[in-house]
């Protein structure tokens, strides 16, 4: 045989070996679905502002993407949107009267933020994706719309109802809060969370000013706050690349192979019931 076909058939030899290395490389390679999650939520908002003295408290829906960056931080997108409401009590020498309406508010808004997830106890006991109860903090910066109007109450001297001013915008907004989830499984899990939110604006209630006796137009106090409580219902599309630390391995293993046990179980009962209909 030429000593050139021999150095030939070497050649692709050794690129037949390689080549199937490196593509299995190249597919072990972080995709954009690894370590995102999906969370549908649904809880309650609790306005703080000037027309806040009954019914503060209103529904908020939303849902959250998040993605794992590092074993302990995620980046989240988040859109929540609902209605905000809330009742002031009439005055009488600076006494309020509660069954006596001086004015109310009604609200509907949406928000998106963006920001992160910080979780401490995969830094301070090690990363374990089963972990059934994990703790994290949120931090978020994002915009709010708004869109809301103000009655006149029977305590105003005004026909009780009728519409005194409408308000709407977009503003500036900073949130933080935390959260508590539990695993479910490898790919679905719930969670609990209280999110504060401050928008840089005074009229998420529709009242920034209000005139007095002498016809004097006075300002209420700067910038309304919120807080948001939700349970939230996760879904993991794809398991992140990181790696439960070695001492977990034998909790993680115990875990996953009960719920594989379970689910086979479920599966193969289902199995049997089709089987005996048919006969």
């Amino acid at each position: 045989m030429p000593l050139s076909l021999r150095y030939f058939i070497v050649i692709i030899v050794l690129l037949s070996t390689f080549l199937p290395e490196s593509n299995a490389q190249r597919r072990r390679k972080p995709k954009i679905w690894e370590g995102f999650s999906v969370t549908g939520r649904a809880g309650a908002n609790y306005f703080y502002g000037d027309l806040v003295d009954d019914g503060r408290t209103n529904i908020s829906l939303g849902f959250t993407a998040e993605k794992e960056l590092t074993t302990f931080l995620s980046a989240r997108a988040s859109i929540m949107g609902g209605m905000m409401s809330g009742t002031q009590h009439a005055y009488s020498g600076g006494v309020s009267d509660p069954n006596s309406v001086y004015a109310y508010f009604d609200n509907i808004y949406t928000e998106f933020n963006v920001g992160a997830t910080f979780k401490p106890l995969n830094i301070l006991v090690g990363y374990f994706k089963q972990r059934s109860f994990n703790p994290y903090v949120i931090g978020q910066v994002g915009m709010i719309y708004y869109s809301a109007s103000e009655y006149y109450g029977a305590g105003s001297g005004n026909p009780d109802g009728s519409k005194w001013r409408d308000k709407s915008g977009i503003s500036p907004s900073f949130s933080g809060g935390f959260g508590l989830s539990y695993w479910i499984n490898s790919q679905w899990s719930v969670n609990l969370e209280a999110v504060g939110t401050l928008p840089l604006s005074d009229e998420l209630d529709a009242h920034s000013e209000w005139t007095n006796g002498a016809g004097e137009i006075i300002k209420t106090d700067a910038n309304d706050f919120y807080y948001t409580t939700s349970i939230g219902i996760t879904f993991l599309i794809d398991d992140s690349r990181w790696k439960n630390e070695p001492k977990y391995n034998r909790k993680a293993y115990l875990k996953t192979r009960s719920q594989y046990k379970s689910s086979s179980k479920r599966n193969l009962k289902s199995i049997n019931r089709k089987r005996r209909k048919r006969r």
